[in-house]
């Protein structure tokens, strides 16, 4: 009996130690592998509160003086890893247009800085909102949409340059009147583009009532192309633009053209109607 009991322990203990490491090494690499991913997770947290916490020291400046001190401040791989989280939740990151991308020298836009944005920002990454953000491809994401920020800014570049200098004269019609060889700081290019734009853009709306410029209305206006709400009219061409509205010309004169017919039919009719009610 004895001897049995002695068998039975003898490949019942190997099981149990089995099993018993089975799970230490199970859930132990699960432990590790869980704090080795927190502890680079925090260490990446930690490259975006300092890349905010140069912003922040320019409290109240343009983001432009930042320029020279950030890319010198972080690594590329540090950029790398945080930069296209940083621009998603807010810091402005100028996108080229026409320069190759380079990730040693990253421009940003002429906006001022605000302390409590920033502040709002590095919350966000201390809490962990942001860590999905990580790590995304940044030449992919800043050049994806290379001809679509290419497009927006010569719209931008018409409002900038050309509608802000232009005045309102007052009139029957009004005229909007532009700068004197306007079109000549614009490629063939870039006068194909905004063609469109700028006579849906001809619009005493955006003048004041002394003519001038209305510079609050623009400040809107340079906002919503930006955020693309003028993007058909950037990319729709011109002469398919010149064929609708040729059509709807067309339509306009065949309405008149009708209803002027049914106007003068309808004269003598009342004439007669008359005729015999005087009868």
């Amino acid at each position: 009996m004895e001897q049995i009991t002695y068998n039975i322990w003898d490949w019942v203990l190997p099981l149990i130690s089995g099993a018993i490491g089975a799970l230490i090494g199970t859930y132990g690499g699960s432990y590790f592998l869980h704090w080795k991913q927190e502890k680079k997770i925090k260490n990446v947290r930690a490259m975006a509160v300092k890349a905010l916490d140069v912003f922040k020291a320019y409290a109240k400046k343009s983001y432009i003086e930042t320029v020279s001190e950030f890319n010198n401040k972080l690594t590329i791989s540090e950029k790398r890893a945080i930069v296209v989280a940083l621009h998603k939740i807010g810091v402005p990151f100028e996108m080229p247009t026409k320069d190759a991308f380079d990730v040693r020298n990253l421009r940003l836009k002429d906006i001022v800085i605000d302390k409590d944005e920033i502040d709002g920002m590095i919350q966000q990454i201390e809490k962990g909102n942001c860590d999905n953000l990580f790590f995304e491809d940044i030449e992919s994401y800043f050049t994806s949409n290379l001809r679509l920020n290419a497009v927006r800014n010569v719209g931008k570049k018409y409002v900038e340059e050309t509608l802000s200098k232009s005045y309102l004269r007052r009139g029957t019609p009004d005229q909007i009147v532009r700068p004197d060889d306007w079109y000549k700081s614009y490629t063939p290019g870039e006068l194909q583009t905004i063609f469109v734009l700028s006579k849906q853009l001809a619009n005493s709306s955006y003048f004041l009532s002394d003519g001038k410029i209305d510079r609050e209305k623009i400040g809107v206006l340079i906002r919503e192309i930006e955020i693309g709400l003028w993007d058909t009219y950037l990319f729709w061409e011109y002469e398919s633009y010149q064929n609708i509205r040729a059509q709807y010309d067309l339509a306009s004169v065949i309405q008149n053209v009708v209803m002027g017919q049914q106007t003068m039919n309808a004269i003598p009719q009342t004439a007669e109607e008359a005729s015999v009610n005087d009868e």
